[in-house]
């Protein structure tokens, strides 16, 4: 008589299945099914099984993995879907790995643009979107292969990844062993062969800040699990797994020992439910690898060429549900009370998220700074990490001696550098010791793999010190080149600085920083359809109120734009950089640029009259002053180029270039303001490669200009340097004008201003002339006007109106023309080349009063 061995757990209450039934008998074999019945005594109910008893494997529960991706372990097989690697014999799964070079994709997407060639294949079936549990009581009866270099592996992944890439939505081992019968390196068992498997779960954080925990098993009487056929299952349930090695239960993990933590849209990390991340739908997985970074890195080490084929041999797979509550899996537990408790890892407490302030934060000077800690990644343990000290300070030195790992500053939890995204680079300085091949070295930002962005940087010659500035921006542009679409998340970056050698190097680094950079720049960026970092928009009402909104612009040549709604007569509106540590605006060094531009468009502007006013700050009482531009017409946008010389050179300023933090504050004439309402949008300052702060080329005037004449010249605009004056026009007979109104009672001067320098030096006739009308006299009467034309140089000439052509005396209420000679304002100081003012005032400290208006203004 003939036993056969059925585990009650294989048929569900009260029904019936047909397992296959064979005799081997000398010249052939029998086989039927035989139906059997369980009794009520279990509770697991039997929904998915592959007894693999067909000739084939079965499509429709198995899919095969095929790439030559390596398992991001550094494993050397090539996945395929060939028969010699996975085939069907006598009712067993065979998985064979062999030693053949083959040639795959190099990625987990199976991506054939990019391939590898590996030494190794082997197979990796899953039961993705064909068989996904939560919950359940999962058996596998295989048999094991043997060699150093051996990894096999029954386990499941999630198949929706609900809380973010491995590991943070989990990774349940049912069982692995490497190296069987290898020389064990256990202190315990020291020599002796190998015969340990492992229940393990992977959880935590998207890597690399995912953890593991579980538990290791032994076979009774020193049996291997490579010499025969064993059951491995586990028993999942809401809020605990069980592992089993032929029904002994030998280990038990809760929720209390895992966690899943993840990133919302803005970065921020958040605690998910507290079963998680083993609360979503799980596949099976069966594969055997080679190598890699625990079975090559354990026991002997390496992998035993000699010892392949080997193969994984599965009997069968069984996936039962817990009858008394499908939705939790509880109540149908098998439970040892000498099962080992695992006790796992609490999640780590989550603290809000802060932009990290400007302008300079330390990752590495002499130590780790900033509660960063060194960290590697070092699968071939090929890299050796050490801090010498020389002389008096500590820096970081990295030996590569292979090809694979890296080096990082890790963070404790993501840090927000969003204020380093416009100006910020990432610095540190670096000396190679050897560099025999001349290898690369790939520097990383890390959000958490794949989230990650990379740059290749050529290394210096070895002997001496050089810094390398690599702009922020660039490098989170660049992207993945490992896993091409991903990229770094400035607003969470897990490890803030990666140098990753490409090749056999040995290096030093030193004073690892982010910090703000404008010297290299060509161009800074303020406000280009949002708040460009590190700047914020902000107000100063002395009363009333501004309202500061993002808008969409009905103008399709804008896009969102800053608007600005004056409630008060007394306020301004600025573009300032963020605070520092001290809660000071960070001062920005904008020696090299040129030119402050702005686009301004004003939407309402209720003022009879009035003018708009920029200047530029660099913490008060530094800054240019006021200076008036002349706003432009309601409804229509204009675009500003003010030259920086200018406000350097404009009466009365102070503007200090080397220390910035307010780049442009602008408002309607003070006391004048109510009911105004404009958009600012493309906000920048640009730079020639000037570093004398030349703003740009000069404008040659090759005969004649009209500065104005109903309107002004391009490039031209009214003028007032000190806010006690008012320069506008004005429509009169029909006519447009320009009038001047000096209403005090502090000294100033106003007129025309342009914003790029123009050469007169080639005029017709060598004449700058202008029609003028004393409209009103200034209090004192015997204040005489005087004419002055500035250069971008600092240059100037001053003549009374008297002293023109026409030698007119100071009359109230005609007009009058007045001209000088290009030969007298040159002898009187002016730089021909550099002409940028034309003022028109009474004598300092004497103008409370007058009110000028001037017409018909020619350089010829």
């Amino acid at each position: 008589m003939t036993y056969i061995d059925i585990n009650h757990r294989q048929i569900a209450p009260q029904q019936s299945i047909a397992v296959p039934v064979r005799f081997a008998l000398k010249r052939q074999r029998l086989q039927f099914d035989a139906t059997l019945l369980q009794d009520t005594g279990s509770n697991w109910q039997l929904v998915w099984q592959d007894e693999f008893d067909q000739d084939n494997i079965d499509g429709s529960k198995w899919s095969f993995e095929q790439n030559c991706w390596g398992g991001g372990n550094n494993e050397q097989q090539c996945y395929t879907d060939r028969s010699q690697n996975a085939h069907i014999n006598d009712g067993i799964l065979v998985i064979t790995a062999q030693r053949e070079d083959f040639t795959g994709a190099d990625n987990p997407n199976s991506d054939p643009s990019s391939t590898t060639t590996l030494p190794y294949t082997s197979a990796r079936l899953r039961t993705l979107n064909k068989g996904d549990w939560t919950y359940g009581r999962f058996e596998i009866r295989a048999k094991m292969p043997e060699g150093q270099g051996t990894w096999p592996a029954i386990w499941m992944l999630p198949s929706d990844n609900k809380y973010g890439t491995w590991a943070a939505s989990g990774e349940i081992d049912i069982m692995e062993a490497v190296n069987l019968k290898a020389p064990s390196d256990d202190p315990q068992a020291q020599g002796t062969p190998e015969n340990r498997v492992y229940g393990t779960l992977h959880y935590g954080r998207q890597w690399p800040g995912n953890v593991h925990s579980g538990a290791d098993y032994r076979l009774p009487e020193g049996l291997n699990p490579a010499d025969g056929f064993h059951e491995y299952a586990i028993e999942w349930e809401e809020g605990e797994i069980r592992w089993y090695v032929d029904d002994v239960h030998f280990a038990t993990q809760t929720s209390d020992g895992w966690y899943s933590q993840y990133q919302d849209q803005s970065g921020q990390w958040q605690n998910a439910p507290e079963a998680a991340p083993f609360d979503e739908r799980f596949h099976m997985i069966l594969n055997l690898a080679v190598g890699g970074s625990w079975a090559a890195n354990t026991n002997a080490k390496g992998i035993d060429e000699q010892a392949f084929p080997q193969t994984m041999e599965v009997d069968y797979v069984r996936v039962y549900e817990c009858s008394i509550n499908p939705a939790t899996g509880q109540g149908c537990a098998t439970i040892d009370a000498n099962a080992e408790q695992v006790p796992g890892h609490s999640a780590p407490d989550i603290t809000p998220q802060t932009q990290i302030p400007g302008p300079a934060f330390s990752l590495y000077s002499d130590q780790p700074d900033n509660a960063l800690a060194i960290e590697s990644y070092n699968p071939e343990g090929s890299m050796t990490i050490s801090q010498p000290v020389a002389a008096t300070n500590t820096r970081l030195r990295l030996w590569q001696s292979g090809s694979v790992g890296n080096l990082f500053l890790a963070a404790p939890q993501p840090l927000d550098f969003s204020t380093y995204g416009g100006l910020g680079s990432l610095v540190f300085d670096i000396r190679v010791i050897e560099n025999p091949a001349d290898h690369a070295l790939l520097v990383k930002l890390d959000s958490g793999w794949p989230a990650v962005s990379d740059t290749e940087i050529n290394l210096p010659a070895p002997g001496e010190w050089h810094t390398m500035q690599l702009d922020i921006n660039t490098l989170l542009a660049s992207g993945n080149r490992f896993a091409p679409g991903n990229f770094a998340s400035i607003e969470a970056i897990n490890n803030p600085a990666v140098f990753e050698p490409t090749g056999p190097m040995l290096i030093e680094l030193d004073n690892i920083r982010y910090e703000f950079t404008t010297s290299d720049r060509d161009t800074i960026h303020v406000f280009e359809n949002a708040d460009a970092a590190p700047f914020l928009t902000g107000k100063y009402t002395a009363s009333g109120d501004v309202v500061i909104e993002d808008v969409l612009s009905v103008d399709s040549a804008h896009d969102v734009v800053k608007q600005f709604t004056f409630n008060t007569n007394e306020a301004v509106a600025y573009f300032q950089t963020l605070p520092d540590t001290t809660q000071s605006p960070v001062k920005l060094d904008l020696s090299t640029f040129d030119l402050l531009k702005f686009d301004l468009h004003m939407v309402a502007d209720p003022r009879p009259s009035g003018n708009m006013v920029i200047k530029m700050d660099c913490g008060h009482p530094c800054g240019s002053g006021d200076y008036p531009i002349e706003a432009p017409a309601t409804g229509e946008w204009q675009t500003y180029k003010i030259a920086l010389n200018e406000l350097i050179s404009h009466p009365g300023s102070s503007l200090d270039l080397t220390r910035v933090d307010t780049p442009l504050v602008i408002f309607p004439d003070w006391g004048n303001q109510q009911d105004v309402v404009f958009q600012v949008d493309n906000v920048r300052l640009t730079s020639d490669g000037n570093s004398a702060n030349d703003p740009v080329a000069d404008i040659a005037v090759e005969g004649a200009l009209t500065v104005f004449e109903d309107t002004l010249a391009e490039h031209w605009s009214l003028y007032d340097c000190c806010g006690n004056a008012r320069a506008e026009r004005l429509t009169q007979d029909q006519n447009q004008l320009i009038q001047l109104d000096y209403f005090g009672p502090a000294p100033t001067v106003a007129g025309l201003s342009a914003s790029s320098p123009h050469d007169v030096s080639n005029l017709y006739q060598g004449i700058l002339q202008f029609e003028m009308k004393l409209a009103q006299l200034p209090d004192d009467p015997a204040a005489p006007v005087f004419i002055k034309v500035e250069a971008a140089d600092g240059s100037f000439a001053q003549l009374r109106a008297d002293a023109t052509a026409e030698q007119h005396a100071d009359v109230a209420g005609q007009w009058r023309t007045y001209s000088l000679t290009t030969s007298q304002l040159q002898a009187a100081g002016l730089n021909l080349r550099k002409v940028n003012k034309i003022l028109v005032f009474p004598a300092w400290g004497q103008a409370t009063g007058a009110v000028i208006q001037l017409d018909n203004i020619r350089l010829y």
